[in-house]
């Protein structure tokens, strides 16, 4: 039975924000893609349900153990007004941005994706003017995974991109390189000496929640190493066009 004791409030903000808002599964799919998908959108929660005479609250129709715990969500378009979209409880749910995603897969991506293993050819004996050849040690496949976050199950998905620098000399590429007569990653030096060989993998990708569409990771999962090869001079020999001639 609804308490006549209660009336909305909409000025009473427990949490506000921008960006993405992971709504919990009680409010219907297509209000959940549009406030978790939309980045440069506003959104706040305000209390639903203050003290109050002769005045409706739905709290306990909305199985809200207190009436403190019910929420109105709130959400503003970029070209939009504030509108009311559904209310929900926090008893349990806590409250989550998609910037609190992303958050937690950066801090656990490494766990799931392959690390580096940067590799060169000839690994000794290499000279100026013939080409190194080189890999990362990584696969181009999409990598997936899944998490638990903040109460959500979030599937992951993402593909790797490399940006090779040969000592000052910057290579990207969507390949992950191999051994000889892969010829993928290679480059040519043209001076002799120590040179360093630095690695960074970028993983793009997109992250799902439940039956959700997909959104896109904003930012980039990054990994990187490095390695030193010396370079030795490639030496030219004279040779005689003939007997007798030289």
């Amino acid at each position: 039975m609804a308490n006549p004791d209660v009336f909305a409030n909409p000025e009473q903000v427990r949490y506000e924000g921008s960006g993405g808002l992971v709504l919990p599964d009680t409010v219907d799919s297509s209000t959940r893609n549009e406030v978790i998908g939309c980045r440069g959108c506003a959104w706040k929660l305000t209390v639903a349900c203050v003290p109050g005479p002769e005045n409706y609250c739905d709290a306990g129709i909305r199985a809200c153990p207190g009436l403190i715990d019910h929420m109105r969500v709130w959400f503003k378009p970029v070209y939009g007004d504030w509108q009311e979209v559904d209310r929900i409880c926090l008893t349990n749910y806590e409250v989550t941005t998609v910037a609190d995603l992303e958050r937690a897969m950066s801090e656990s991506f490494a766990r799931y994706v392959p690390e580096q293993a940067v590799l060169c050819w000839p690994n000794h004996g290499a000279i100026t003017n013939l080409p190194l050849i080189c890999e990362s040690g990584q696969s181009s496949k999409v990598v997936m995974w899944q998490i638990p976050i903040a109460g959500f199950d979030v599937a992951i998905s993402t593909t790797p991109s490399w940006t090779w620098d040969f000592d000052g000399s910057p290579f990207f590429s969507r390949k992950a390189g191999g051994s000889y007569p892969n010829l993928d990653i290679s480059h040519t030096f043209p001076t002799p000496g120590r040179k360093v060989i630095s690695l960074t993998t970028r993983w793009n990708g997109a992250f799902r929640i439940d039956s959700l569409d997909s959104v896109p990771i904003e930012g980039e999962l990054i990994q990187g190493s490095s390695i030193h090869v010396t370079i030795g001079q490639a030496k030219a020999r004279l040779r005689c066009p003939g007997e007798g001639s030289c």
